[in-house]
């Protein structure tokens, strides 16, 4: 019965040190555990607890991460307006014109046509239409040499076109020339778009030849109309007419070609002639004519300048 009870003892006394041991043992390991961290390779991760809403105050919903806004995409339609250049002037809004004539001299005036200038110097303007050929043409050219007198030549742009030395004949002896339309057409009879292009072909035929235009326009007929004047005004012609019709195309002999000058004379006038046509495409009495009224008009003190130096005379 004693040794039982010894044994009992001894049992009890080496779970306790078993208890012990294991109890050190397991302390130990923790502590070391603890003091070097996880082992390579994992990585701790602590999660973060979730808030427990308290009973006074509502759950709150996660706050969404902040973004930066985006950069606002410009309007495809709207362009930022340049900073001004302070030295910069705005252009006035542009008229449309031609090139102006070599010749130079004047101001465009299209509100009507110019049919004579008032002036007290003794000028004269003598003008040639229709040309120019290789009949006629040569031979006025001729007399205005002989007399030194200058004048201008109104010639058709198709005539342009096939005699291109005379023109430059006619420039080069110091006569001026202007746009009498390309086929010498009535231009009150075309549309606005019709009698333009009249213009513009005989301006460019003249380019071709001379390298620059004129702005000086006479109207076959001296036909114009409202219509006429305002395209005349866009392509920056100046509209002369005259104030002495010769009537040399109708056939009127030398002395009636005189009596008429004679009788309408004055400081400023333009006279009528042709270098091309004529009654029957005879303007013999042209030339004679022509010769007249230099010898005339130069023994009354009168000077012969071109259309241009006649508007700049004003």
């Amino acid at each position: 019965m004693k040794k039982r009870k010894v044994f009992r003892l001894r049992y009890v006394l080496m779970i306790a040190l078993g208890l012990f041991i294991a109890y050190n043992v397991s302390h130990a390991l923790l502590t070391k555990e603890t003091a070097t961290g996880p082992s390579s390779g994992e990585t701790a991760v602590t999660p973060s607890p979730s808030p427990v809403p308290t009973a006074n105050e509502p759950e709150k919903k996660p706050e969404k991460s902040a973004r930066p806004d985006p950069t606002p995409t410009p309007d495809p339609t709207r362009k930022p307006d340049p900073t001004p250049d302070p030295t910069a002037t705005p252009d006035p809004t542009p008229t449309p014109q031609t090139t102006k004539a070599p010749q130079g001299g004047g101001t465009a005036n299209t509100a009507s046509p110019i049919y004579s200038i008032s002036t007290k110097n003794k000028l004269v303007a003598l003008t040639f239409d229709d040309g120019p050929d290789l009949h006629w043409t040569p031979q006025v050219l001729e007399v205005l040499s002989k007399y030194n007198a200058k004048a201008t030549f109104f010639l058709v742009g198709r005539q342009v076109d096939k005699y291109p030395d005379m023109v430059k004949r006619i420039v080069d002896e110091g006569h001026a020339v202007g746009n009498h339309t390309w086929s010498h057409a009535q231009l009150p009879k075309l549309t606005p778009e019709q009698a333009r292009e009249q213009m513009t072909s005989t301006d460019e035929a003249l380019k071709k030849v001379l390298g620059k235009g004129t702005y000086l326009f006479r109207a076959p007929y001296g036909a114009v109309n409202d219509n006429v004047k305002a395209v005349a005004a866009q392509q920056g012609q100046l509209i002369i007419g005259w104030s002495i019709d010769t009537k040399d195309w109708a056939g009127s002999t030398p002395d009636q070609i005189m009596n008429n000058v004679k009788q309408h004379i004055h400081p400023g006038s333009i006279i009528l002639q042709h270098s091309f046509g004529g009654k029957g495409g005879d303007l013999s009495n042209t030339v004679e004519a022509t010769r007249r009224i230099c010898e005339y008009l130069q023994a009354q003190g009168y000077q012969f300048v071109t259309v241009p130096e006649l508007l700049a005379a004003k």
